[in-house]
């Protein structure tokens, strides 16, 4: 098993995770009914780039 030879330091530690940081989501407008929706996601619909996948369900 690996073991360091030395410990990293705080700074070290904490530029290796700058990139860990959260990301806030696209959106994009659907082209039929004009709901935002994550890209590459459909719609709460059912709609996904101008075409409908399925019927959304009427219990939500």
């Amino acid at each position: 098993m690996a073991v360091q030879k030395s410990r990293k330091s705080r700074s070290r530690r904490d530029m290796r995770r700058s990139h860990h940081r959260m990301e806030i989501a696209e959106l994009s407008v659907d082209a039929t009914t004009g709901e935002k929706h994550r890209r590459h996601h459909m719609t709460k619909d059912g709609f996904y780039r101008g075409r409908q996948l399925f019927k959304a369900s009427q219990d939500a």
